[in-house]
């Protein structure tokens, strides 16, 4: 029999064998998906938990013509949520990247550290970790002191909370020469501006004595939840007859942890405040609402409970500029 040039022979047995060799490629195909797909959430998870590692600094600047001139550039450090996290032995990761910024204040917005065994010696490593030449404030979160009527408030209660008589971390706080924001501060600088530091609460006595118009001085609310509610109508509903809570220029708050579950592309998975995928302005970072006021909230630096996935810790610096033309108020 003829051979055919550039054919092949194949026999019966060499043939069966071919396929045989060909069933045990393919039985292994599925296994190498599935192990890719593995290596790659592997690789996800760990990129995703290592953000939650690293301390990032955010910066925003707000404007303002309220603004004196002499506070053009001055710089606020606001620190939030620690909920007991330790960046190194007496907080020197955090220390580092502290003695890296200028800032002319520090702000505390509280949730320090729900272990009272430990906030004394947590609070002075924290403070400890600043300028101590700069002027440093204080309020608490939810997780250091619950009102006894905190349930007939709801939620409304995290947004400002001042007990009867100072707690343990509050003496603490102030051992270490750090003041409680409420009911307000008047902040003065060498030249003699001054701007104010306040709750949502309207103080009379307080406000008088310190000759605060709201209408005119520009003023940081410091919260520790950030205030969702639309302002300028709950102020026209509360004010009508007497003042009874401030309007501000800023305010600045934390609570959310910046979302502390996201996901690349999409954001936040959940709040506990604004359910599944909630929008990103009411998580962090800075807004304005309409009537030009400025809202910030900073991401924090722990968590309540579990972990942080693609989210960074974050403490934040905040600018005051003097605007040239007022956008109201």
């Amino acid at each position: 029999m003829k051979k055919l040039k550039g054919s092949r022979y194949i026999s019966r047995s060499t043939k069966d064998s071919f396929f045989i060799e060909e069933k045990k490629k393919r039985r292994f195909v599925p296994f190498i998906i599935v192990g890719t797909i593995l290596a790659a959430l592997i690789v996800f998870a760990v990129v995703g938990l290592r953000y939650g590692g690293k301390i990032v600094v955010t910066s925003v600047t707000v404007e303002s013509a309220q603004l004196p001139e002499s506070f053009d550039g001055y710089r606020i450090l606001q620190i939030s949520d620690l909920h007991g996290k330790e960046f190194g032995e007496g907080q020197k990761n955090l220390r580092k990247v502290i003695e890296d910024q200028k800032y002319d204040m520090v702000i505390f917005t509280g949730d320090y550290n729900e272990n009272l065994a430990e906030q004394e010696y947590f609070i002075r490593d924290l403070v400890a970790c600043f300028d101590q030449t700069v002027p440093m404030y204080y309020i608490l979160g939810d997780c250091d002191y619950r009102p006894a009527n905190a349930s007939e408030n709801s939620e409304r209660w995290k947004l400002c909370i001042d007990p009867p008589v100072k707690t343990p971390i509050m003496t603490v706080f102030e051992d270490c020469g750090v003041k409680f924001v409420y009911p307000a501060r008047k902040i003065t600088n060498s030249a003699g501006d001054f701007i104010y530091l306040t709750g949502i609460s309207y103080n009379k006595e307080t406000m008088n004595a310190m000759e605060f118009d709201m209408d005119t001085d520009f003023s940081i609310c410091v919260t520790h939840k950030p205030i969702y509610y639309n302002v300028t109508n709950r102020l026209k509903d509360v004010n009508k007859r007497s003042i009874t809570e401030i309007d501000y220029d800023l305010c600045i708050s934390g609570h959310t942890m910046g979302g502390q579950y996201r996901i690349p592309i999409l954001g936040a998975l959940y709040s506990d405040d604004e359910g599944w995928f909630p929008q990103e302005t009411s998580l962090r970072g800075l807004s304005k609402d309409n009537a030009g006021r400025y809202n910030y909230i900073c991401g924090g630096l722990g968590v309540e409970s579990g972990f942080r996935f693609f989210s960074n810790p974050e403490i934040s610096i905040i600018e005051l500029k003097r605007a040239e033309e007022s956008s109201g108020k």
